[in-house]
């Protein structure tokens, strides 16, 4: 496996076949078993296929993902209006285009949209002037059987934040912890959103940094711990974090005003993990040009993918 502290450009290709399992019983020989074990098959491995991937089906690879959750959490102060734009006019697109052919093909995924205060922390559904967003999948969140997903998504992307109670005095600019609520879902805003057998992909983003105020919250190490609790480990996750790497820089979408510290820490706990990667705000490069970093580890978490039990 590798690690992903910065970007980087790579791809990865993953092909799927299916096949019926067989059912001969272990320790059973069949005609030309001849490689000594007891599994009843011609392989090496010891499990009763014939392949030799060491799993319980027939085919040539470990079982992958078939859906993916994506939850978008975004700082929506007035510094943030040409990421804002660069989210809704090209991450987005791209990100769509690029979940829809990710293993050759997911049976479907579903995005949800929220600022980064979390008060309240239920999916938007409408955007700031854009008034409400109706979509197709009649929940809070797109779905990828939606035929007018990049329209609904620069709907939402026009984040509301005149219905929120936070303070805007640094408690809305709270990406990590805004997705988590959300994601806990306590009010029972967003349910059925999180599905036991779909990969996690967070996307947190802020030109200042992240100040936790929920409850049971004192430090990234809580967060972490609490977002991975979500999907039963780590493995079932990715965590992309955006944000500066020093106050007062000036990078392709303007100024930083503070370095993202705290968010920075969050994401290289998932990047020990090889499941987290880290945009600089600082830099020159396009946010859309971060996604052969991104999706890289979520080919990775699909391609390892632990159904939860």
């Amino acid at each position: 496996m590798h690690k992903l502290a910065i970007l980087s450009w790579c791809g990865m290709g993953l092909a799927f076949t299916a096949a019926g399992c067989g059912n001969q019983s272990p320790g059973t020989p069949v005609g030309g078993d001849t490689d000594g074990d007891t599994d009843g098959d011609t392989d090496s491995d010891t499990d009763i296929d014939t392949d030799t991937d060491v799993d319980t089906d027939t085919d040539t690879d470990a079982d992958s993902c078939r859906h993916v959750d994506v939850v978008i959490s975004i700082d929506p102060s007035s510094s943030m209006n040409e990421e804002l734009v660069a989210m809704r006019e090209d991450v987005f697109p791209a990100f769509a285009d690029r979940l829809a052919t990710i293993s050759e093909g997911l049976d479907d995924f579903r995005v949800a949209t929220l600022d980064a205060c979390p008060l309240p922390c239920d999916f938007h559904t409408a955007g700031e002037s854009t008034g409400e967003c109706n979509f197709t999948s009649t929940e809070p969140w797109i779905d990828s059987a939606s035929p007018n997903m990049d329209a609904e998504f620069e709907c939402v992307g026009d984040l509301l934040v005149s219905d929120h109670d936070c303070t805007d005095d640094n408690d809305d600019e709270q990406p990590a912890s805004s997705a988590l609520c959300g994601l806990e879902d306590a009010a029972g805003m967003n349910t059925g959103f999180l599905r036991d057998d779909a990969i996690l992909v967070v996307i947190a983003m802020t030109d200042e940094d992240e100040q936790p105020t929920i409850d049971g919250i004192s430090s990234m190490t809580d967060m972490y711990n609490r977002l991975i609790a979500l999907k039963g480990g780590v493995n079932n996750m990715v965590f992309y974090g955006i944000g500066g790497s020093e106050a007062g820089c000036t990078g392709l979408y303007g100024g930083c005003d503070a370095a993202a510290t705290e968010l920075k820490a969050l994401t290289d706990m998932f990047i020990a993990q090889d499941r987290g990667v880290w945009q600089d705000l600082c830099g020159t490069t396009p946010l859309e040009d971060g996604l052969d970093a991104v999706f890289a580890v979520i080919e990775e978490a699909c391609d390892e993918y632990i159904p939860i039990e």
